[in-house]
Order: C-alpha cells, then sequence, then structure tokens
C-alpha cells in the first residue's frame, strides 16, 4: 500500500458509495487507475466489504448492551465466537484482556428482550456474564486517517 491506496481509503472511509470518478478528481489521477487500485484492495483483503450504516431506533433495535463473558469451556474463543456470532442480535464479539474471556455487543428490542438474548449467551457461552447497557452512543465504527501527514513517512516501517 502505497500513499494513493491510502487517500483512497480515507475517502471510501467517509463514503464507501462515492464513485471512482469523484475519487479520482479528488486525488488527481485517472478514474482507471482507481478502479484498478480498488479492485486489487478487494483481491488482496485490504478492503474486506462494504457495510450498511442502521438507525437502530427506526428498526426497532433501540437498546444496545456490552455482555462481558467469563467461560467455564474448554472450547477455543475463535469456535465460540462463532457460535456467538450465530446467535440473533449479537453484533460484534471481541477476546480481551483481563477479568473477561470475551466482549461482545448486541442490541435489543428491549430491556426484556435483552435479559432473552443474554440467558441465550450464557448458555452458548457456558459461563457468567456481566452486562453494561450502551446510553449514548456518539459514533461508531470510524476508521482513522489513513494519508499520513507531509512530515510523516507514507508507510509504516517493517
Amino acid at each position: 500500500m502505497d500513499a494513493l491506496d491510502r487517500q483512497i481509503l480515507d475517502i471510501l472511509a467517509i463514503n464507501a458509495r462515492t464513485s471512482y470518478t469523484q475519487i479520482a478528481t479528488e486525488v488527481g489521477v485517472a478514474t482507471a487507475t482507481v478502479n484498478q487500485r480498488v479492485k486489487r484492495m478487494l483481491k488482496s483483503k485490504v478492503i474486506k466489504g462494504y457495510r450498511l450504516e442502521l438507525d437502530w431506533n427506526a428498526v426497532g433495535l433501540p437498546v444496545s448492551a456490552i455482555v462481558s463473558i467469563v467461560t467455564r469451556t474448554s472450547q477455543p474463543l475463535s469456535e465460540l465466537a462463532a457460535d456467538l456470532r450465530a446467535l440473533e442480535y449479537v453484533t460484534s464479539c471481541a477476546s480481551v484482556t483481563g477479568e473477561f474471556d470475551l466482549n461482545v455487543t448486541v442490541r435489543a428490542a428491549s430491556s426484556d428482550h435483552l435479559g432473552e438474548i443474554i440467558d441465550m449467551i450464557r448458555v452458548v457461552a457456558d459461563g457468567s456474564t456481566v452486562t453494561a447497557l450502551i446510553l449514548s452512543n456518539y459514533f461508531d465504527g470510524e476508521t482513522p486517517k489513513l494519508a499520513p501527514p507531509d512530515d510523516l513517512p507514507a508507510d509504516p516501517p517493517g
């Protein structure tokens, strides 16, 4: 990846639906160049996909929570995460350091519904949980700027 790839990614991070023509104009290259570079980044999995951003209130899932899990199973965490991914309303799962094994983010229709989801998580994880409700989510899923400022090297060392 070079500085041009990073500039292209910065533009797509703001709006993944930006046309290649518009990107080309902004970065000062031909549209074909942008097309070729995006295809290469898709093929090499630098760009893993495009996501839909939802208004959770509008789709009826206004309750958000982080469920921290301590599991008793000897199952590898990656396998447990795959099992948790299969549960409806689970939106993310990460292994973490500290007193918990996993943090799972969920969406629910109500506090009663959240309780049902937590019960399902406890069964799948064979463990205990601690839940924190998310009161306000000021931003989520932001991509940091990838194109370096002029005074930094274009590519990380290594």
